[in-house]
């Protein structure tokens, strides 16, 4: 790192800040710690960031000690994984997000959302349950979003939860309609799932069998059960 970089304190919280505070670093370490371990899936969780930049930061972690990166013998494809110095940090990674979803303002996050993002959190939020038919697809669409970041598609199959973007003329169970605001709302916690649907903020199209188990194998945020704090606390 060069010394431009550096804010010359022997303060450990500024040395860690240094490397660990860095445009996109946080983001990259809560995606190892969501479970994602290989290239192409901690670039969907930032889907914003350039794939070159993706790489050298991977490089900056992997280098400190953070990362560490494994080639298998049976595929061209490296994965990563966290150090023990890098799972060290699963507490600060955490900490930092459950203070922000207990103390921040909402209205900032739902303003230019990454649609993409949204998929793929709801994917990993996404959970089989067994009164689904197996396979079982949900489509989900946002109704404001261009036809580029407008479907997804949810496949629940043999135990596991997989996201298309492109449809393969798939038999649809249900159909989530929603904005990208009110759905990020719902899987965040910040509206209550009856009330959204209730409201038609967020609408599931189907039979009632599946969409009344919605809740539980739609899934919503790890952070959604931490309450906020009254308004005129929070920070903005």
């Amino acid at each position: 790192m060069s010394t431009a970089k550096k804010y010359g304190q022997f303060c450990p919280l500024a040395m860690a800040s240094e490397f660990i505070c860095t445009r996109w670093t946080m983001l990259i370490l809560r995606e190892f710690m969501l479970g994602s371990n290989s290239f192409n899936d901690i670039s969907k969780g930032v889907a914003r960031m350039s794939r070159s930049l993706l790489s050298s930061r991977l490089k900056e972690l992997t280098e400190r000690g953070i990362i560490k990166k494994k080639i298998a013998t049976n595929s061209p494809h490296a994965k990563y994984q966290l150090t023990k110095a890098g799972e060290a940090l699963r507490s600060v990674v955490f900490c930092m997000a459950d203070w922000s979803q207990e103390w921040l303002e909402i209205e900032p996050s739902l303003e230019n959302i990454d649609a993409d993002h949204l998929f793929w959190s709801l994917r990993r939020s996404a959970k089989p349950h067994p009164d689904l038919p197996n396979p079982f697809i949900v489509h989900i669409y946002l109704t404001e979003q261009t036809k580029e970041h407008q479907n997804a598609w949810l496949v629940f199959k043999n135990d596991e939860v997989e996201l298309c973007i492109i449809d393969h003329d798939f038999e649809v169970n249900v159909q989530i309609e929603a904005t990208t605001r009110s759905l990020t709302k719902l899987y965040m916690g910040w509206s209550e799932f009856n009330l959204s649907i209730k409201n038609k903020e967020v609408i599931f199209h189907g039979p009632s069998k599946y969409t009344k188990i919605a809740p539980d194998w739609l899934g919503r945020s790890r952070l959604a059960g931490i309450q906020k704090q009254p308004k005129k606390y929070l920070v903005s």
